[in-house]
């Protein structure tokens, strides 16, 4: 019969190997063969906005700057700053720029609430250009958002197949946080640095996983950089299905309810991309990923609709693995936990077994370093550099491990509301 350490030690063994295999295949993918030739697309930027007068307004010059051909349509979502007038006086001298504006108690609901009030206003307001549905696309954009000048035409040339009914561009983190983060001297700048090279390594591995899962068509969307086809939308309000699930995931959710409208539809992956700014303070950074988390949980009860739609083993195994992240690393957590008080007890009673540790330590470095070496070479860090990424990663995972907890208590406390990340300004 098993004992209580050997059926611990047994899920620890399964989750590796689940770990690795995954993480196998995502280092492996690589983008797809070129796809269809361009075809004409009108996009409109949609960006929601709350309280987001330290970027707005260089974020609209650079849409205008590098889409001059495009639409910008920001909903204000009941901002208490300078944000609406900002955009409106953009507006005034540049009739691609339109502001909607959300009042309480209708307003400060939700991102996802948000989009899909907004999507409706620019269809019954007529403020769309004068195209067949199909042939239109809505860009949902981030207030502090940056544009790659080729991104549009890697669009245009996705959504030349029919079938595609949204889009996820790569995405990136800029290097430049606030004056008080990381330009600060001593420990915070140094955790602030940290913090910023790691999620734009976390959004390079994400970029692999999205290559992988585009072969199994299930591409998932982002709150930065979402395309979707105006006309699946239209008809999604139409049948009275929110684009957006009113969930703190709601970009996820999004794709997710793509995926499960019709076996036809495909999600596609744009490797030019958009850049955002980074998190560089801690608390912020665990609330962010706490929401994600919890999220997360949200979607968790549309794994039974996952297995009753028709889709191939390889997506619905996709889409099952990603819905039970909150869970897996809920275990992930105990186990970190459970094995060093392990080791401790095996080191006393002089019962390691040296060479399965050493094999087993060697597997759980390989993965990273394996990421940080593709890292810094395709962003030609310096060694110095290359190991600060390296030795910085542990940190990383421990505290966005931190933030599963403080999800699930969230989760369980039906404290469900929309905790915004702030902004800040860049020169």
């Amino acid at each position: 019969m098993l004992t209580c350490f050997e059926i611990v030690e047994g899920i620890g063994a399964l989750l590796l190997v689940l770990y690795l295999s995954y993480s196998l295949f995502a280092l492996l993918a690589r983008p797809s063969a070129a796809a269809p030739p361009a075809r004409p697309l009108h996009f409109t930027f949609l960006i929601p906005a709350l309280n987001e007068e330290a970027v707005i307004g260089a974020t609209l010059r650079n849409l205008r700057a590098t889409a001059p051909e495009a639409r910008v349509v920001v909903i204000d979502d009941g901002s208490d700053d300078t944000t609406a007038q900002q955009v409106l006086a953009l507006a005034e001298q540049d009739p691609r720029v339109a502001l909607l504006s959300r009042r309480p108690p209708h307003a400060q609901t939700g991102k996802g609430e948000a989009l899909n009030w907004g999507v409706g206003q620019l269809l019954r307001q007529n403020l769309l250009p004068p195209a067949p549905l199909d042939e239109q696309v809505l860009v949902v954009f981030d207030a502090d958002g940056r544009l790659d000048d080729r991104l549009l035409a890697e669009a245009r040339a996705a959504f030349a197949d029919p079938d595609v009914m949204a889009a996820q561009a790569r995405i990136r983190v800029r290097q430049s946080g606030a004056q008080t983060g990381a330009q600060a001297a001593g420990w915070r700048g140094w955790l602030a640095r940290l913090l910023l090279l790691q999620q734009d390594l976390e959004f390079y591995i994400v970029r692999h996983i999205q290559l992988l899962r585009q072969r199994v068509q299930t591409v998932g969307l982002g709150g930065n950089g979402q395309f979707m086809r105006l006309s699946y939308l239209a008809a999604q309000l139409r049948a009275g299905h929110s684009p957006w699930p009113p969930v703190l995931l709601e970009d996820f959710a999004s794709g997710l309810e793509v995926r499960l409208a019709s076996p036809r539809y495909r999600l596609v992956f744009l490797e030019s991309g958009v850049t955002q700014q980074g998190v560089t303070d801690v608390r912020r950074f665990l609330r962010q990923r706490a929401r994600w988390t919890h999220g997360n949980l949200q979607c968790f009860p549309r794994l039974g609709r996952v297995w009753r739609a028709p889709m191939p083993l390889g997506a619905r195994l996709d889409l099952t693995y990603f819905l039970a992240q909150p869970w897996l690393n809920l275990l992930t957590l105990g186990l970190l936990v459970y094995y060093p008080a392990r080791a401790v007890q095996r080191l006393l009673t002089g019962e390691v077994n040296w060479p399965l540790t050493l094999a087993l330590l060697a597997l759980n470095l390989s993965i990273p370093l394996a990421w940080v070496l593709l890292y810094s070479r395709e962003n030609r860090l310096t060694p110095r550099r290359a190991a600060f990424a390296a030795l910085g990663m542990p940190l990383y995972m421990l505290i966005m491990m931190l933030s599963v907890p403080l999800a699930f208590r969230n989760f369980f406390r039906g404290q469900h509301g929309w905790a915004k990340t702030a902004r800040h300004a860049e020169t």
